[in-house]
This record gives C-alpha cells, structure tokens and sequence, in this order.
C-alpha cells in the first residue's frame, strides 16, 4: 500500500512510502497524519484528508517565491528577490560603465546625456518604491 504523510496543522506533506504491512504506518509518525495513495509534495498539499494542487507558481525572471503551507499562497522571499535585481542591475550597470572613454567622447551631447540617466536610473532601481516586487527597468538606449 502507498502513504503520504502530512504535517496536520498546514498540511504540509512531509513523506511518501509504501509497506506491504499496513499496521507499520502508525509507526514513527511524530505529531505527523497519513492518508493512503503517493502525492508529490511538490504539487499537493492535504487539507482535510484530501489532496489539494498547489496553485501553480507565479512566473517571474527575478522574483523569487515560497510557498506558504499555512496562507496556502505563494509569497516574495525579499532578500533573495532583491539580490536577484540588484545582481540584474549591476550586469546592467557593467555595459554601461564599459563604454570606451573614446568611443563616449564621439557621441553626440544628447546620446551623452541619455547614458547618463540611462545608468542613473539603473542606480536607481533599488529606491524605486514597489522594490522588489514591482520593478520598472530603465529604457536602454537604442543605440547602445
């Protein structure tokens, strides 16, 4: 017979097995429920004995997310997610700061200027006020 065993206050699965002698499930399980059949801890939670699909997690090239077993949401892990964008911004801000003091000498004062607010407001980013979890990316110059 195939188990999942499951945390009852959130409904967190915490393992999957199978016995041939079902009065070993009882065994061990520490605070800790089961119901019969295998589910994938990555795609189920149980709630009332039932398991439940994990809404599908949110897609986002920067934004990290955890699930969570007790809002049974996903949320932002902040640290990670800011160190992402600002890891973005820094590769970002390391084409701009390659630029040849020559190569920059022969743009037009205007194509000067807009590297300036160009690289300013990739410095910038991190002071936005929806940082980190709602970022507007500065426009790169067409000509960089």
């Amino acid at each position: 017979m195939n188990y999942t065993v499951y945390n009852p206050d959130n409904g967190q699965i915490v393992k999957t097995f199978t016995t041939v002698d079902p009065e070993l499930v009882d065994l061990n399980l520490q605070n800790q429920v089961y119901i019969e059949g295998l589910f994938d801890s990555t795609k189920f939670y149980i709630d009332n004995g039932q398991p439940v699909a994990i809404p599908s997690r949110p897609i986002s090239d920067y934004i990290v997310y955890n699930f969570d077993w007790t809002s049974k949401e996903w949320i932002i892990e902040t640290e990670l997610t800011k160190q992402n964008i600002r890891n973005n911004r820094n590769d970002l801000l390391i084409a701009v700061d390659r630029v040849n003091p020559v190569w920059y000498s022969t743009l037009t004062s205007e194509q000067q200027q807009e590297l300036q607010a160009y690289r300013q407001a990739l410095l910038d980013v991190p002071e936005q006020s929806g940082f980190p979890s709602d970022v507007t990316w500065p426009a790169k110059p067409a000509w960089l």
